[in-house]
């Protein structure tokens, strides 16, 4: 985790003078993120606090990069901020608890519950999954001409067509992040109802 700090620290660092280093470097972070959760799953190591670091990191690199792309893709970061919120109200078991055991509110959609189910291991999680770590990153190549200038055995329509599957994926992700949220405010609006309805009967 604190490696993976380092080289987002080192990747930020080296934007504006060498954007294919940059590249480099946080690509890297994620690939060991990825191999960390996967051997902190194995052997048993999870903790909250690891799980919440890694989110923590994955907010605020992606939210860094969404604004240097554009500010108002900023918006996007925010999103992830409130979703984050929401979910760790849930526990560590937050996707389990949205799709096997709803809220009093309302039963996730088909297609949110389909990105949830199996810890994201699905068609659509997997998708919207890639939507959410790689789009940013797709557009920042895009955006210094890395596929043209340093990638040129790639077809000219794979960035494009990257650029349809990877928003689309986003706009799935954001569809469940909206949800999450929605569902928070509802919970919150339920559980505030409750409260007056107490302090009113111990009033009277």
């Amino acid at each position: 985790g604190y490696v993976r700090l380092l080289l987002l620290v080192i990747a930020f660092g080296s934007l504006n003078w060498s954007p294919v280093f940059f590249l480099v470097a946080y690509t890297t972070s994620i690939i060991l993120d990825g191999l960390d959760g996967y051997t902190a799953r194995k052997f048993g190591q999870c903790s909250y606090f690891g799980a919440w670091f890694d989110v923590v990191q994955d907010n605020i690199s992606r939210g860094l990069l969404w604004a240097h792309l554009h500010p108002l893709l900023s918006l996007i970061s925010a999103l992830e901020w409130m979703t984050f919120t929401c979910t760790h109200t849930l526990g560590a078991e937050w996707r389990s608890t949205l799709i096997e055991k709803p809220p009093s509110v309302q039963k996730p959609p088909v297609v949110v519950a389909k990105v949830l189910q199996n810890n994201f291991r699905s068609l659509f999680g997997i998708w919207a999954i890639s939507g959410l770590h790689v789009l940013p990153i797709w557009l920042f190549g895009m955006q210094y001409e890395i596929f043209s200038q340093y990638l040129i055995f790639v077809p000219e329509f794979i960035p494009y067509l990257g650029v349809i599957i990877l928003v689309s994926g986003r706009l799935l992700c954001g569809l469940c992040e909206a949800w999450c949220c929605w569902t928070h405010i509802q919970e919150l609006l339920v559980n505030t109802t409750h409260v007056k309805c107490r302090v009113q009967k111990v009033n009277n």
